[in-house]
């Protein structure tokens, strides 16, 4: 089977706090596998919403030609929170697998585990879970 007519895929997913490109060298900063947010406020604070910032980093496999990327992510009692359209790309004779990656505001509004499901041209392609708490304290 030649290369051009494997069907596309996900190679990877990476959760991490930050990812930097300069010069053809990668860095991956804070790789997470689980994200445990605490906090501790006065008592009569009012609630912070519970959102941190997060990189969601795919190594995708395509066919030669134009592809859309879309990443759902549903919460840990089962519903779809939100459906992010991530970027458009085009893949190239020779290209072996290309890298997207997004930038999240990512809202935990439940204890749990959070789907990450990567969508290629409206195919599901693969997924990712991700652990993720969010705990505010009240002190005196």
């Amino acid at each position: 089977m030649s290369e051009a007519a494997l069907p596309p895929n996900l190679q990877y997913v990476l959760f991490c706090s930050d990812f930097v490109e300069h010069a053809g060298q990668v860095s991956v900063l804070g790789l997470l596998d689980g994200a445990d947010v605490r906090g501790s406020l006065p008592r009569g604070t009012p609630m912070p919403a519970k959102v941190f910032p997060l990189k969601v980093v795919l190594g995708i496999n395509a066919p030669d030609g134009k592809h859309h990327v879309k990443l759902g992510i549903t919460r840990p009692s089962g519903g779809i929170m939100t459906t992010v359209d991530l970027e458009e790309f085009e893949t190239h004779p020779g290209e072996a697998v290309h890298r997207c990656i997004a930038s999240l505001d990512m809202e935990v509004s439940e204890d749990g585990l959070y789907t990450f499901r990567v969508f290629l041209d409206d195919a599901e392609i693969g997924w990712a879970v991700l652990p993720m708490s969010f705990t505010v304290e009240y002190i005196d």
